[in-house]
């Protein structure tokens, strides 16, 4: 749904900068033409300071001569400054809004530039004494647009179209990047993506047992949770109902496991669900599905960004009906020799792992092995 803004006329918001414009060009040119006249009356040899009818007729028409100069040229200069503001500062700001607009579906933003340059005022000492600059207040407005459009509420994590609107670019692009190292890419390169594809374990039963209500109470200790967890190595993206997506950059050397192994203890120890009648604290869990992105380093464009987020999710399945409360990590083994196989592992983990492509990783039984 479209929102529109409401705001002062643009015609207004002119008309009172060219005012602004003129009233401080004129007194800059009334002290300069002042003093213009003490340096003729001084080089004249005439007294500045007399009565109109004792000056003589040249003094005379010497400051009528200044005051025309003056005023003439405060009304040029106020024409030329204020056409060069609208063309280099209101124009461009407007056709910055128009782009705003079109990607936020707001609009009449373009329409209103003046609310960006005179902060939300009409006043002319507003205008003259700004509080911020008008494009700092652009970027502010763009920040809480998108905000607004890539944040979850519940979660406080970022939305599914972040990821498809923002993150996957970005992903596409170190792709290409890496094409150039792809010979020492694990070796020399020293840092690599990861997909981790999280889902809360018997989620429906906490809707169903105790309401939506404590059921959104567990998605934002999950988002609290996992954004903890993850840190600035990477991001959280609620990929839908209680599906989380988790991309990181991890240094080499690149152990997946122990993040995985990190997540789902951290999970199980601090998500929980009360007990509205009993108090009782029912502790939560999950199953985690991890690919390394790109998975075959052969060749790096062979899968795309949905197909890696594809095959996180088929891994993660993998974990929940192996018993839950578990993970499970697919690694490239050996690299299909054609497109059309590439396509078929990355649709069905099963003929994957068959095939060869794939090999499953799984949690072993010393904790140590994830140190």
């Amino acid at each position: 749904m479209k929102r529109k803004l409401i705001t002062h006329k643009s015609s207004e918001f002119l008309w009172q900068i060219t005012a602004l414009l003129f009233f401080w060009i004129f007194l800059f040119t009334l002290i300069v033409g002042f003093l213009d006249y003490l340096a003729l009356c001084y080089y004249l040899r005439i007294f500045p300071f007399l009565n109109w009818g004792s000056m003589e007729s040249r003094q005379q028409i010497m400051i009528v001569c200044i005051v025309i100069s003056m005023l003439v040229l405060s009304f040029c200069l106020t024409l030329i400054i204020s056409s060069i503001y609208k063309k280099i500062i209101y124009y461009p700001l407007k056709l910055l809004l128009s782009e705003v607009e079109r990607a936020s579906k707001y609009e009449g933003l373009a329409d209103h530039a003046e609310l960006y340059l005179c902060g939300g005022k009409m006043n002319i000492f507003d205008l003259a004494n700004p509080r911020q600059l008008w494009t700092d207040r652009v970027k502010d407005y763009i920040d809480s647009v998108t905000k607004e459009r890539y944040f979850d509420d519940t979660t406080g994590c970022f939305n599914r179209k972040y990821f498809s609107q923002a993150i996957t670019d970005v992903l596409k692009t170190q792709m290409m990047c890496s094409i150039s190292h792809r010979n020492g890419f694990t070796k020399t390169a020293g840092n690599q993506y990861c997909m981790y594809l999280i889902d809360i374990d018997h989620f429906k039963l906490i809707n169903d047992e105790f309401g939506h209500q404590y059921g959104d109470q567990v998605l934002g200790q999950v988002g609290a949770t996992l954004r903890s967890v993850v840190g600035s190595a990477g991001i959280v993206i609620r990929s839908g109902g209680e599906e989380f997506l988790i991309i990181v950059y991890i240094n080499y050397p690149m152990n997946f496991f122990q993040l995985a192994e990190k997540l789902r203890i951290e999970f199980s120890e601090t998500v929980h669900v009360i007990n509205p009648k009993t108090q009782e604290i029912r502790p939560l869990t999950c199953s985690i599905g991890f690919v390394p992105f790109p998975i075959f380093q052969d060749d790096l464009t062979a899968l795309s960004v949905e197909q890696h987020v594809n095959l996180s999710d088929q891994a993660m399945y993998l974990a929940k009906s192996e018993g839950r409360n578990t993970w499970r990590g697919i690694e490239a083994n050996v690299t299909p020799g054609s497109q059309s196989e590439f396509d078929k592992a990355s649709t069905s983990l099963e003929y994957g792992t068959k095939a060869g492509y794939f090999k499953i990783c799984q949690p072993t039984a010393t904790p140590a092995d994830y140190i």
